[in-house]
């Protein structure tokens, strides 16, 4: 609890004072003033916060496509970020509620003193698209700045009802927050050459949600042109997670929930109204009735196939069918996964440390396990039994005996299957080039401590996010890693990797690794990988193909 507190005031109050004449005039917007910093070297960058890139989505714009922001009087402040948006967190014990509903505005870093134009790098924040933050005590900017080589900026973008709602027509399209993406993108084409940045190229790239929203990207027609490579780094849009597909009925349910009356039998056109005059943390309270039991199942806010004829539609098909015929902006794309243990402790380690908890889940386990799976719908409890069988799971109960490979399950059918066959459909089709990283390299700065209250089960691996804490520096959930420290070491090994890719679409030479080929996957293998991992306690990179294709099949049969 503590920790939820100390997130909520640092994220509501953080601020920066200015320290240098940092002036930036943008065209047909104004003139606006930004502040140094100081990386994780204790030198500084530039940075300019709290830039509005749209209109404030409240009131009569609450549930709509987002409008790009006007001109601003006078000089603005940027040397502090914004609020993140409004969001409940049921990643976190007791499922705060922060932020606000005014909350589109990014974060643009800088070198000091760096004679551009650097490629650009736009980070796409996690949190399941429930919660999480751009500002920089949760996507940090330092690491990426010290290395001198890129412009960084951070999106904030509308989360849970604020950004997924839908009632599946031209009332309330959905989407919201991926539309809320593109717009950061266009806005970046048009304005960051003015902070030194080439808009060509521009990388996008984010963790978790933030890698399915960079696949998604790739997917929607509407971005075309607006980034020229892209990472997805543990997510993709074949995660079970990316869709909801019945969105009028969860409107109405929602609606239901805060009291809108005659909720289900409403036009969608009041319904979206009576949705947009309801309170905000009540919509945010409402959601608890998608929860079958505790937190579960914990996504439920997501992308939704839009009609052809909506205003400024983001994706009008599924995105599987869609990605796997090759209708996608093809650029060089680079997956990464964590350990499959470690992705699917992300959903079960809080379960697992809590009796209480623990006793309720064995009682329901079958049912139970197959919401975490995100099964399709209409799967049964036989269907769980039938996959747990194929792992050689004898006891249907969640326990020391079976936790690693309950945890692998989880992690196979909702990482590392979507990840393998986004890249081996990619492959074959793409002209452009697709590399694969494994972050296996284990510590005690772990996400998955956060989810057992400081314990770390060396038997998970490396933690889902585990890549991040290395990659984007959060100072709101772990300490600064002591200089050269092996955490250090492989944060800056990391984070350089992404650089060069963001320079030139590849992984550079000293991995010795090679962009996929189709033919590499095999019923055995992936095509060759960077993994980066230990030996003997001491970091090592290596080059495998080894992966875990026991039930590819039969994820396969559920979601292609």
């Amino acid at each position: 609890m503590a920790k939820t507190i100390l997130y909520l005031i640092l994220l509501l109050t953080i601020g920066y004072r200015a320290q240098a004449d940092l002036d930036v005039c943008l065209e047909d917007l104004g003139c606006l003033h930004g502040t140094l910093m100081p990386d994780s070297r204790q030198e500084q960058f530039e940075a300019f916060m709290g830039i509005p890139f749209a209109k404030p989505p409240i009131e009569e714009l609450r549930f709509k496509n987002p409008v790009a922001a006007g001109a601003w009087t006078g000089v603005l402040d940027a040397s502090a970020p914004r609020s993140h948006c409004l969001q409940k967190c049921y990643f976190m014990p007791g499922w705060p509620i922060s932020g606000e509903e005014d909350c589109l505005y990014l974060n643009i870093y800088r070198p000091q003193g760096k004679a551009g134009p650097l490629p650009v790098m736009v980070y796409i924040h996690s949190g399941g698209y429930l919660c999480g933050s751009a500002c920089p005590l949760a996507s940090g900017p330092e690491f990426l700045m010290d290395t001198q080589q890129v412009v960084l900026v951070t999106v904030s973008y509308r989360l849970g009802p604020f950004g997924f709602l839908s009632t599946g027509d031209a009332h309330m399209t959905g989407n919201f927050g991926l539309k809320d993406q593109r717009l950061a993108l266009q806005w970046v084409q048009r304005h960051i050459s003015a902070f030194g940045g080439n808009p060509n190229p521009v990388t996008i790239f984010g963790h978790s949600a933030g890698g399915v929203s960079t696949h998604l990207l790739m997917l929607s027609p509407s971005s075309n042109g607006l980034f020229h490579r892209a990472m997805s780094l543990s997510g993709t849009a074949m995660l079970g997670t990316t869709m909801v597909y019945n969105p009028l009925e969860q409107a109405q349910q929602l609606a239901e929930r805060v009291g809108v009356a005659d909720a289900k039998s409403l036009d969608t056109q009041a319904l979206a109204a009576a949705l947009r005059a309801s309170d905000a943390n009540d919509l945010l309270e409402a959601g608890n009735v998608f929860k079958r039991w505790d937190s579960v199942p914990i996504i439920n806010y997501a992308a939704v196939v839009e009609q052809p004829d909506a205003p400024e539609p983001f994706i009008t098909e599924h995105p599987i069918p869609a990605h796997m015929a090759g209708r996608i902006n093809q650029v060089p794309w680079l997956l990464s996964s964590t350990s499959r243990v470690g992705e699917g402790s992300l959903f079960i380690m809080h379960i697992y440390m809590n009796p209480q908890l623990l006793k309720e889940f064995n009682e329901n386990f079958l049912e139970l396990f197959g919401l975490m799976m995100y099964l399709p719908k209409g799967h049964t409890k036989e269907t769980v039994q039938d996959i747990l069988e194929m792992y050689g799971v004898k006891e249907m109960q969640l326990n020391e005996n079976t936790l690693v490979d309950l945890c692998g399950i989880l992690g196979d059918f909702l990482f590392t299957y979507p990840l393998y066959v986004s890249a081996s459909s990619y492959a074959e089709y793409a002209q452009q080039p697709v590399s694969i990283y494994s972050f296996e390299f284990t510590s005690k700065v772990t996400y998955g401590a956060l989810f057992t209250g400081g314990v770390v089960f060396e038997q998970l691996g490396a933690s889902h996010m585990d890549d991040a804490i290395h990659t984007i520096r959060m100072p709101i959930f772990f300490p600064d890693f002591p200089k050269g420290s092996e955490n250090d070491m492989v944060a800056k090994r990391l984070t350089s990797l992404l650089v060069e890719f963001a320079w030139n679409g590849t992984l550079p030479d000293d991995t010795q690794l090679q962009p996929c080929k189709s033919e590499d996957f095999t019923a055995d293998e992936m095509c060759n990988y960077l993994r980066l991992g230990q030996s003997n306690g001491a970091y090592q990179e290596t080059v495998e193909k080894r992966v875990d294709m026991r039930t590819l099949a039969m994820w396969k049969k559920l979601y292609l």
